[in-house]
């Protein structure tokens, strides 16, 4: 019975750190099929007026904007430059990896209910993106989220901040 009681907690704390961590794989591999998900309604949607509340929607129905194991800080939307010889994207703006970059004409960034986190309209506006065929833009989404832990036995005082970012090349709309 000695033994029981040494062994006991040890086998109970790897077992909800089994646990935790296979949430916490559910809830990052959730946000990147979200984030792909989203981007491919916004090359979809290519420069229709409207393009960014219908990937908004698609991210807010999704599994992401439906659970309770993540809550989603912000959604950015934004351009990116292709380097014309090494083909690196890279955003227009100085967008950073950590934190969410000032106010730029290039990036939107909004609140999972669709209103930009600016207020008023977003500074990208999505029919102005080009969907020339050979000139498409290129463009960046980003979902800043937080997870909660749900046993509480880890170290971390607070949630995980969180972001996944999915890049694609917008459709041409005529060939």
């Amino acid at each position: 019975m000695v033994e029981f009681a040494i062994v006991a907690p040890i086998l109970l704390f790897l077992l909800l750190g089994i646990f935790e961590s296979g949430l916490l794989l559910f809830v990052v591999g959730t946000a990147r099929f979200s984030a792909g998900d989203m981007a491919r309604q916004e090359s979809e949607s290519g420069n229709a007026a409207n393009a960014d509340q219908v990937s908004l929607a698609v991210l807010r129905n999704g599994a992401l904007g439906t659970t309770s194991l993540a809550v989603v800080r912000q959604v950015d939307v934004f351009k990116l430059n292709e380097d014309p010889i090494t083909g690196v994207l890279t955003p227009s703006c100085n967008a950073g990896v950590t934190s969410p970059p000032p106010p730029c004409a290039t990036y939107n960034t909004y609140n999972l209910n669709g209103t930009t986190r600016l207020g008023g309209p977003p500074p990208w506006n999505s029919s102005t993106r080009s969907v020339k065929n050979r000139a498409t833009d290129f463009l960046g989404v980003r979902i800043w989220y937080q997870y909660n832990w749900k046993t509480g036995i880890f170290l971390a005082p607070s949630s995980v901040q969180l972001n996944m970012e999915f890049d694609i090349r917008l459709e041409p709309q005529t060939y």
